[in-house]
């Protein structure tokens, strides 16, 4: 991609799988859980949480250590992340379908609004919201408990947008590569991986990107695509698909 933003604190190379064709749109009949539920059994599906310029991925391996995948609850965690089901009510699930009839991607939809913060945000003493005002998406870390140093510089930089001018908070983040945390009223996928260096590219398995170019546009979802207006795309799965 030529016009790649510089690399900011959270950017992990590559974005989510990109469609070069349009993608046709169809609103599934089949309950949102159990569509969740059977994707979920399955350790080749790619899961993904965000908005246009900020977004978690998701995947695990059938034989990794520390897999826990609980279809109940609708939740998978691993040493390097987690995947977890919020809330299915009133969400609609929509197929987006690429040339030839493949299913490229299902995306849960509805209604709902995030907190919307815009500027790094204290949630509790591990925790602190980035601010990246989407509205549908909240981007968080968590810290270490032992991390003193980190959550001094994010508390300095509380009240202010993250990527500001002298806001020490992003280069804090870069540094000490805390969880982080991508949700939205659907879902939320927990990333444990270290963010990488600067020439770096993204782990396989969880991992998440931060473009502020591409965020700054506002866009709830990435131009061209077929989801209707009005509705937020709080989770999405790609069926079979290494992310």
């Amino acid at each position: 991609m030529t016009d790649r933003p510089v690399r900011q604190p959270h950017d992990d190379a590559d974005p989510a799988p990109a469609h070069a064709l349009p993608l046709r749109c169809t609103l599934l009949d089949e309950d949102p859980a159990a569509i969740v539920r059977r994707y979920l059994a399955d350790p080749l599906t790619g899961w993904s949480v965000g908005t246009y310029g900020a977004i978690a991925e998701f995947q695990y391996d059938a034989d990794e250590p520390g897999l826990q995948v609980d279809l109940e609850s609708m939740a998978v965690r691993t040493r390097r992340g987690a995947l977890a089901i919020v809330s299915l009510d009133g969400v609609r699930p929509f197929a987006l379908v690429g040339d030839g009839g493949r299913l490229r991607e299902i995306a849960f939809c509805s209604g709902e609004h995030g907190a919307r913060r815009a500027t790094v945000t204290e949630l509790d003493p591990l925790t602190f919201d980035v601010g990246i005002a989407a509205p549908h998406i909240d981007m968080l870390v968590r810290l270490r408990p032992d991390d003193a140093l980190t959550a001094e510089a994010l508390r300095a930089g509380s009240g202010h947008p993250l990527l500001a001018a002298g806001n020490p908070a992003g280069l804090a983040i870069a540094r000490a590569s805390p969880t982080r945390i991508l949700a939205s009223p659907v879902a939320r996928i927990e990333v444990h991986q270290p963010i990488p260096p600067a020439d770096g590219r993204s782990p396989e398995g969880p991992h998440t990107h931060l473009l502020p170019k591409l965020l700054a546009q506002g866009r709830a979802h990435p131009p061209g695509s077929p989801l209707p207006d009005g509705l937020y795309c709080g989770l999405s799965l790609y069926p079979r698909t290494r992310l």
